[in-house]
């Protein structure tokens, strides 16, 4: 062998010594460092703003628990989006709903921050490119589903909806009239003109409060999808996945992690649906028989300008909410407001301030005291809007309302957002 030729294979094996020595250091580093990953080093937006890889497959099924869900009205909404046709799909919520995001601690390594909303917006744009697609939020920060009923017609139903998410898990409570609530909101909605299909969402805060099981309770009842991300937030806590500062910063709203998790449960369930030939099918008309009973079936939300005024007292026409305009605000005194109202049942919208402001002011229906509402909201994030039921009977008939200030109130402010109404 030449010597020049022994000279150009030793430079050869030296140059290739060089770079196994280089790789053998980068492993080392990035076994002792690894980098910032998501859910074990597979987690990311990928494409489209939709999220993958945070949710394993024993998860979705924590997810989904429940068996014999009808997931036909949900599919035929994907065959008429297929087809390139005009497709309205609404979300009615809380806050989030609405979109209120909180800062985790792993929240700077994620390059997208988005909502479980955008998330299932995105899947419906990139998978059905050619449809007409409508997307209606109607989420309001802090409100529960006995408010949802009595809004729910003009801020949804009267857009025709194919499909309506309903998020009230968080926000309601279990007590027997906010489960009578969900139900006759679930129901209304089934029932409208457009029979649209639902999907139920189950969020819990980090502790592990929820409506899901009363909630759950009703779902079954129709057979429709249901979806936790409870469930699966507990499960990945438990598992070490993520810390609970990781997935909220507020113990609430989920972080930008968080709602990455709830899209890719959403995404991964439409994905599912979308994959199945289940065919077109008609309308499944709702069971006749109720968990709870009938009630709010011509629920309402009446601005104060629709109400009847006998006696304004220490309350003056205001705009303190963009939500629910034309407000009644007494700003001290005794309040003392008379007011006439028609139907069988009655209950109030009110803001409950942060400020200490807010007073106690109880609630009279004919003569009678039914209620004391709190507006006293000190030591809370925000103001937000409390709703009350003030009074229910069989009998649809006019009501006289009377509001006037507890001798022991602590405050002196209360404002009036709106009355609700069901005949």
């Amino acid at each position: 062998m030449s010597t020049k030729k022994f000279t150009k294979i030793r430079r050869q094996l030296s140059w290739l010594c060089a770079v196994a020595v280089l790789c053998t250091a980068v492993l080392h580093i990035l076994t002792a460092y690894p980098a910032i990953v998501h859910a074990r080093g597979t987690g990311g937006i990928k494409g489209n703003n939709l999220p993958a890889g945070y949710v394993t497959e024993r998860q979705m099924k924590l997810a989904s628990l429940w068996a014999g869900t009808n997931e036909t009205p949900l599919y035929n909404v994907m065959r008429k989006a297929g087809i390139g046709q005009k497709v309205t799909i609404a979300f009615i919520g809380g806050s989030i709903t609405k979109g209120t995001m909180s800062q985790g601690t792993r929240d700077g390594s994620m390059n997208k921050k988005l909502t479980y909303v955008d998330y299932f917006t995105n899947w419906w744009y990139k998978t059905f490119p050619k449809a007409d697609l409508r997307f209606i939020n109607a989420g309001i920060s802090a409100t529960d589903s006995y408010l949802g009923v009595h809004r729910v017609q003009k801020d949804v139903l009267d857009k025709k909806p194919d499909l309506v998410v309903v998020e009230f898990a968080v926000n309601d409570k279990k007590t027997a009239y906010h489960k009578q609530a969900y139900e006759n909101l679930i129901r209304k909605i089934m029932g409208s003109s457009s029979k649209p299909a639902v999907m139920l969402l189950f969020m819990a805060k980090l502790n592990g409060w929820s409506c899901q099981v009363q909630q759950a309770e009703i779902g079954r009842h129709y057979h429709l999808p249901m979806l936790s991300y409870g469930n699966v937030m507990k499960d990945m806590i438990n598992q070490n996945i993520y810390t609970m500062e990781e997935l909220s910063g507020d113990a609430i709203h989920p972080s930008a992690l968080g709602y990455a998790v709830v899209g890719e449960i959403l995404v991964r369930y439409l994905d599912r649906i979308a994959d199945m030939a289940l065919g077109q099918a008609a309308y499944n008309k709702e069971p006749n028989s109720y968990v709870t009973s009938k009630k709010y079936t011509s629920a309402k939300v009446l601005s104060c300008k629709d109400i009847n005024i006998r006696k304004m007292g220490t309350f003056e026409r205001s705009s303190k909410s963009q939500v629910f305009p034309n407000n009644l605000t007494s700003p001290s005194g005794n309040g003392d407001l008379t007011f006439t109202v028609t139907g069988k049942s009655i209950g109030l919208v009110f803001a409950q301030q942060i400020n200490g402001r807010g007073g106690q002011f109880d609630v009279y229906v004919d003569g009678k005291k039914t209620v004391t509402i709190d507006a006293d909201n000190s030591g809370g994030r925000h103001n937000k809007p409390g709703a009350v039921p003030c009074y229910s009977s069989n009998t649809k008939k006019t009501h006289t309302v009377r509001i006037v200030k507890n001798k022991k109130s602590k405050g002196n402010t209360l404002t009036i957002y709106a009355v609700l109404v069901s005949n």
